[in-house]
This record gives structure tokens, sequence and C-alpha cells, in this order.
């Protein structure tokens, strides 16, 4: 009784503490909402019925020679609805739209890279022929789902610049290298967004519209989608969880528990609940909104969601705990940590970059995938939310995954260091 008095007493002290990381639950709540968010609207967008709308030519003065005037500038140079022309000078495509040549202008600030990195407000301009309303409308919408893509680059680079300031990850590096870390971190996210949007994974056949259910297709994918966002951010507490314990570590927090008589083990086993629940709420909030927001098919087993969930969030924290046992810094644990949650997400499948789960998936990658927790986390989702599989039918990835946070969990109990 006294283990699990310690344990809890742990645990609450621990949620305190997590409670006040506003940066990181930015990271593990609002970022993958996002993201999710985004993905999911650029599928249902690009698998309408009525999706092929009818060529407009567009002018484009691009003033932003850096990186995200440049990503623009050839995302619409990709958009089959468009033909795109670039010119030099405002003035000469204003010229091309009032001659009735052109049925719209994009002109991107030259500030536009600038005021993105910043973090700050920004706007790109887009001038429309007055007589062509129906086309004004198509290109407005168009540049404002654009607009809101760039507004999550913003965010993703906010949200992991705030982490690396306040863990005074990137103190001792030159801008250089700092520049090198964040295209790092956030070069896997970008890039599968920006695939999601010229290429979607899912394409909706409407040849007998009569007889097939469009949405059936896109859903099934969503279950695999909003999963694998999800064990993607879930596994970012193995940064936030192993720079909490280190930290306590540097200053005297775990030496004073000692002293009072806590056992070893309740001190990580409180730690690791208490990050458990933060998993667990991060399923609850992600899945509730792709649920509500997209249709995203939850399954009929509450218990193999419930049961999972549980595994994973355990797994993901005993993980963690053992990279505070094998590094000897804060730093080399924020380093770590961060890396490992995109290149294990990558790996496992969590990305999303196959229409299932890439464990099932021939060659390589999928052979690479059995090794990762991940891969094992979004296969039970995807057999109980795309599937409608029950509880006996994620036993395996139950199995596997409490296996693994059990051996993480045993390393890290034997080999951490309570005492700097």
């Amino acid at each position: 009784m006294n283990a699990i008095y310690y344990t809890l007493a742990v645990t609450w002290k621990e949620i305190q503490v997590i409670s006040r990381e506003r940066a990181w639950l930015v990271i593990l709540f609002l970022l993958p909402l996002l993201i999710g968010g985004f993905m999911g609207a650029g599928n249902l967008a690009a698998n309408r019925p009525d999706a092929n709308v009818i060529l407009l030519k567009v002018g484009l003065v691009n003033q932003d020679s850096n990186t995200f005037g440049m990503e623009m500038a050839r995302t619409l140079h990709t958009i089959e609805q468009l033909q795109v022309s670039d010119f030099s000078n405002v003035s000469e495509a204003e010229q091309q739209v009032a001659k009735g040549d052109l049925n719209a202008v994009i002109i991107i600030p030259a500030d536009f890279s600038q005021k993105i990195n910043q973090y700050t407000p920004t706007k790109v301009e887009v001038i429309v022929d007055p007589a062509e309303p129906e086309a004004a409308n198509i290109v407005t919408g168009i540049m404002k789902q654009m607009a809101a893509e760039f507004a999550i680059w913003g965010e993703v680079q906010y949200g992991v610049r705030t982490i690396f300031e306040e863990a005074g990850i990137l103190s001792a590096a030159s801008p250089q290298e700092v520049r090198a870390i964040e295209a790092q971190n956030l070069g896997a996210v970008m890039t599968r967004i920006n695939e999601m949007r010229t290429n979607p994974v899912i394409a909706v056949s409407v040849e007998n519209p009569t007889g097939v259910d469009r949405g059936q297709a896109i859903q099934t994918f969503f279950a695999y989608l909003f999963p694998g966002m999800t064990v993607m951010f879930i596994y970012f507490i193995i940064a936030m969880s192993s720079t909490a314990l280190l930290n306590e570590r540097e200053t005297g927090t775990l030496r004073r528990l000692l002293t009072a008589t806590i056992p070893r083990g309740a001190i990580l086993a409180g730690k690791m609940l208490a990050y458990m629940l933060l998993a667990c709420l991060q399923v609850v909030v992600m899945f509730t909104v792709a649920r509500l927001v997209f249709g995203t098919p939850l399954g009929r087993s509450p218990l193999g969601l419930v049961v999972l969930t549980l595994v994973v969030a355990f797994n993901a924290t005993a993980l963690g705990m053992m990279v505070a046992a094998l590094v000897k810094t804060e730093k080399q644990a924020a380093n770590i940590g961060l890396l490992m949650a995109f290149v294990l997400a990558g790996l496992g499948g969590a990305m999303a970059m196959t229409p299932t789960p890439l464990s099932r998936t021939a060659g390589l990658m999928g052979t690479i995938a059995k090794f990762i927790p991940h891969s094992y986390a979004v296969e039970g989702y995807y057999r109980i939310m795309a599937e409608n599989g029950g509880f006996i039918q994620v036993l395996p990835q139950v199995g596997i995954l409490l296996g693994m946070g059990v051996i993480f969990f045993v390393i890290a109990l034997w080999r951490f260091k309570f005492e700097a």
C-alpha cells in the first residue's frame, strides 16, 4: 500500500509540473490538431466529385526569393486548375488583368519568408478581375487554403523553436547550426504536408456514383491518418519526460525524494503514470476532433481502444525513462528524444505515407517497421477503427508493446542514477 501511495504522490507532483510546460503542451496537442486537420481537409478537398474546376489564367509576382516565397510560387505552378504565368513587376501583371488576359494576379511580398520565420502576421495580395466573380472566388479560395497551410508551417516552426529556447538546447550553437537543427526537425513534417497537398494518398473513384459510397475509402484512410498522427506526437513525450527527470536530478529533487524513503521504482512509476495520463488525454482530444469534424470511424471495440491506448502510453513513457537513464545531460535527452520522435514515426509508419499501415507492406521498409513500437500502435488502431476488429484482434500488438515497455522500464530502473 505504501508503494501505491508514494507512486500516486509522485504522479500528482509531476502533473502539476506538466501543467506549467506550455510550450510542450502546444507541441503535444495543438500541432497534431493543426497538421491532422490540414491533411484531412486536403484529402477531402482533393476527392470532391467537383474537384476538377475550369482552368484559370493567373499571374504571379513573387517578390520573395527566400524559402517560403519560393515554396508558395512552386506550389501555385503545380495546381492543375491554374495556368500560372510569372511576371517581374506588379504593374505589368495588373495591365494583363485589366485587358482581360488574366483572371487574377497573386503578389507574394518581399518580406513573406521573414514574417513567417518571425511568427508575425503577413499577407499575400490577390488582384482579381471584377467582371469575373466566379473566377475570383476560385482563386481566393485556393489562396485561403494555401494561407492556412503556411500558417501551420509558422506554428510548427514557432513551437519547435520555443521548446529549443526554453530547454537551452541551442544556446551554444552557431547561427548556421541553429538553422540546420531546426530544418532537420521540421523537415519530416513539412515534407509530408507537401506530399499530402500535391499527391493525396487516397483517390476516390466516382465512376459508379449510384452503387459506390464515395466516403468509405477516405474514411478508412482517416482511420490510419489520425491515429498515426496521434501516435507520432505521443512519442514526443520521450523528450519531455526524459529532460524533466534529468532536470530533477540536477536540481536535487530526486535526492530529497530518496531521503523521504520513497522507493526508486515508485519514483519512476509515478512519473510514468503522469505522462501516461497526458498521452491518454492526447488520444481523447485527437480522436474526438477526428470523429466530430471528419467523421473518422472509431470502430466497435471501446475496450480495445482503451487497452491499446494505455499500453501505447506505457511504452512511450517507459522509452522516455530509458533515454534518461542512458544519456548524461538534459541537452542530450532533448536532442535524442526529438530526433527519435521524428525518425521512429517515419520508420514505424506513423506519418501515413501509404494507404495502409507500413508494417503491412513488403520490402525493407515493411521489415524495419516491425522493429518499431509505432508500427504496432498504428496497426492496432487501424484494426479497430478501419477494420472493426475487437479486443482479440489487437492482442498481438498489445502484447508486443507491453513487452517492449517492460524492457524499457527495467533498463531505466537498472541504469538510471538518481544522484548526479
